[in-house]
């Protein structure tokens, strides 16, 4: 019986051990074609993949548990484009988390650079240089590169049970909107005209 209770015992420490940090419940507002990976999360660590396969915002919903409390969480993502189409930019929003100090990193797969980005308490935004040919932005170091830092995340006054989200967003491209839109104006030119 004695033996028994040790082996239970050990079990559930390696669970313990394995905790998960802010368990991924879903994801929402699912406006662009995306599909994510959450497998990689671990304690005080928050990673996923997500894999846009048009241009759009997915946001994933958090659940907090207890060992997400009094620290800050690790925070990376890696981001694909399946569309065919570039990202010229990127954006990240949380609710009901903030970032913490030190600010993260973003950069690419190298395709286009990083031109500009910043960030607040509740966002990130990048944009990306040259013709749309990013295959692949990072957000933080899941890729574990030399200068690459991950982002934190600060869950003061939230509480066990309780969630938070985090949207990412790469909007249509500029040059597109505005090829649809001209496209628009010559469509409602012509109609005009044979009326």
């Amino acid at each position: 019986m004695n033996k028994i209770s040790s082996i239970a015992a050990a079990a559930l420490f390696a669970l313990a051990a394995q905790a998960q940090a802010a368990v991924y419940t879903g994801s929402s507002a699912n406006t662009g074609s995306a599909s994510v990976d959450s497998s990689f999360a671990s304690a005080s660590q928050l990673f996923f993949d997500l894999s846009f396969a048009r241009q759009g915002q997915v946001t994933l919903n958090f659940l907090v548990e207890a060992q997400d409390l009094g620290q800050t969480l690790s925070f990376n993502a890696l981001v694909s484009n399946l569309s065919g189409l570039g990202f010229e930019a990127a954006s990240v929003r949380l609710n009901g988390a903030r970032f913490a100090a030190p600010a993260g990193t973003v950069s690419t797969d190298g395709f286009q650079p990083v031109l500009a980005s910043g960030h607040s308490a509740d966002s990130l935004w990048a944009q990306f240089g040259g013709p749309g040919v990013t295959t692949q932005f990072y957000i933080g170091n899941p890729l574990l590169e030399a200068g690459a830092q991950d982002w934190s995340l600060d869950l003061s006054g939230r509480q066990v049970g309780e969630t938070f989200s985090i949207t990412v967003a790469v909007p249509e491209p500029q040059t597109y909107a505005l090829l649809l839109s001209g496209l628009a104006v010559l469509g409602w030119a012509a109609r005009r005209r044979s009326v």
